[in-house]
């Protein structure tokens, strides 16, 4: 997969920082005079482009050779090569700025590019989350991440024109960044974050081991998030991935959560009794370094000398994990999915991954373990089906509408109790809207970036099993939906503390690619998820960082 390919330019492709002899230097061993001298002889254009070839490891170590090799070794434009892919064009300057140099700037915050080169991230935090877009800020020449934030201003009601007791929920929710109170920041320095690159740099050799050893990668930046009277420390771990046998077993807790397909994973945060202390969870070597998750410690000093006595209140780990531009980037053959915030009523607007995948999960399959379900369970009737007949024991839903799910094929029941599924209606692909005819097939998951109390993050909200003309109920004709696609699917609910967790039935209306809307069966309810663009967000704060300097 091209998410987890890696240039040269990007990360050294051995272990060693300083070979303890160069490729270049050891070719002096040999009889004759020098070649080293040779090289100089090429025009500087030649021997530019030659060096263009090296990693960032060996460009380094071309400075111990000689003073002209760490002269051209220095060459802005070989590290503006090695910048560009880590920050986008918006946030890209002509100047190092407050750096001497590109190299200087490159050097200072390795190894944790990798930061603002995948720009959207996602913690494990309990039940809610929090989604944050880093990016590089070339005013100060830090990395930073802001929480981004959706505020929804008072919702219109109205009631539905095909179904009058249902009531429709419009919103539009203002999202940005916040960008005056940073959830992370590494600061430029003169002094690289980790000691061992500071190694780099040294006219007489590198650290003890010759390395970048666990002593170096352990090492955690300290930074000061938050506003400036909130007190709030933070530091950041490296991570390693799991090897792919412990991530796929299921009594290993794991983030990000196995609902995200087709990416590394690595122990969650409460997997952990000592907080990631130990080294064991640490990369010992360069290409240990996860580039898909890390990990941040929050901690408070409110009283002056605290700090000074080691004393932190309310310390936390936090694990993030970001997510690869095929999960959320929309192509032709898969236009729905996407980053969107959705509306949830007095929990606030969430931020949700919309997947198209060939086929949704089985209807029983669980990501982590229920310890509230017993293994007996197995045997009875499907979440899905005990949740309609509830709702029809509880009086969520009428008779009436019940028989509405059953004529739209969900399932009709016999006299003797007994569950029986209706083949489904076929209806045809429609247009959209451009003259072209959007082919449908596969299905549709929206999993939690953020979540609450109730259905937490990383968990399904709602699943369209078939978006094809098997699942198809019909093309609304009635505003605000006239021209939408409307599925069959299936919403996730729970009690608090995702607590008799079930999925209800529930129709999903694909109003455009940029548009959704879900009408929950039981709750007599529709509400709507807006896509969001990330490249825009981050102009946006990239501008606002501008105005308020």
């Amino acid at each position: 997969m091209g998410f987890f390919s890696r240039k040269s330019s990007d990360f050294p492709t051995d272990n060693a920082i300083l070979p303890s002899r160069s490729p270049i230097s050891s070719m002096t061993d040999s009889e004759g005079p020098p070649p080293i001298a040779q090289i100089f002889k090429l025009p500087p254009e030649i021997l530019q482009q030659i060096l263009s070839y090296l990693d960032v490891q060996h460009l380094v170590s071309l400075f111990r050779v000689c003073r002209d090799l760490k002269i051209h070794a220095e060459e802005d434009r070989l590290w503006i090569d090695l910048l560009k892919p880590h920050i986008p064009h918006y946030d890209f300057h002509n100047s190092p700025h407050p750096a001497p140099s590109f190299c200087n700037l490159y050097l200072t915050h390795h190894p944790y590019w990798f930061l603002p080169r995948h720009k959207i991230w996602f913690s494990d935090d309990a039940y809610n989350g929090k989604l944050i877009l880093i990016k590089f800020d070339a005013q100060k020449g830090s990395i930073e991440g802001y929480q981004l934030t959706a505020e929804r201003p008072r919702a219109h009601a109205e009631a539905w024109s095909y179904k009058p007791s249902v009531i429709i929920h419009h919103i539009n929710p203002r999202v940005y960044a916040s960008t005056e109170d940073p959830v992370l920041s590494l600061p430029y320095s003169t002094k690289p974050h980790h000691r061992g690159t500071s190694a780099w740099i040294r006219s007489n050799g590198g650290s003890s081991e010759g390395q970048f050893g666990a002593w170096s990668l352990s090492n955690e930046p300290h930074m000061l998030v938050g506003r400036a009277n909130q007190k709030i420390n933070a530091s950041l771990l490296l991570s390693r991935n799991l090897p792919l046998p412990t991530s796929n077993a299921l009594s290993v807790s794991v983030w990000p959560p196995r609902t995200i397909p087709d990416m590394p994973r690595v122990r969650s945060s409460n997997s952990s009794s000592d907080k990631f202390a130990s080294r064991g969870h640490r990369p010992n070597t360069l290409e240990e370094i996860s580039q898909t998750t890390f990990r941040l410690r929050t901690w408070s000093h409110f009283m002056q000398g605290m700090a000074a006595l080691g004393v932190r209140i309310g310390e936390e780990v936090s694990t993030w994990s970001t997510l690869s531009e095929d999960l959320y980037k929309p192509t032709k053959e898969k236009p729905y999915q996407g980053i969107f915030v959705g509306d949830y009523a007095s929990h606030g607007c969430e931020f949700l991954l919309v997947l198209q995948t060939e086929q949704a999960p089985d209807r029983r399959a669980r990501t982590v373990p229920n310890q509230d379900q017993e293994d007996t369970e197995r045997d009875r009737p499907s979440n899905y089906i005990r949740a309609v007949l509830a709702a029809l024991r509880d009086e969520l839903v009428s008779e009436d509408e019940l028989e509405e799910m059953a004529d739209q094929g969900h399932m009709t029941v016999d006299v003797k109790g007994a569950v029986h599924v209706q083949a489904p209606r076929v209806e045809p692909n429609v247009s959209d809207g451009n003259g072209d005819y959007v082919v449908h097939k596969g299905a549709i998951e929206a999993i939690k970036l953020t979540g609450d109390v109730n259905v937490p993050r990383g968990e399904h909200t709602f699943i369209a099993d078939d978006i094809g003309p098997a699942g198809t109920i019909r093309i609304a004709h009635e505003r605000p939906f006239r021209g939408a696609r409307v599925v069959r699917s299936r919403g996730h609910v729970a009690a608090r503390g995702f607590r008799n967790d079930e999925f209800v039935p529930s129709q999903l209306f694909l109003v455009s690619p940029d548009l959704l809307a879900q009408y929950w069966l039981p709750f007599g309810h529709i509400s709507f998820y807006k896509r969001i663009d990330i490249d825009e967000l981050l102009q946006a704060a990239t501008n606002n960082r501008s105005a308020c300097e």
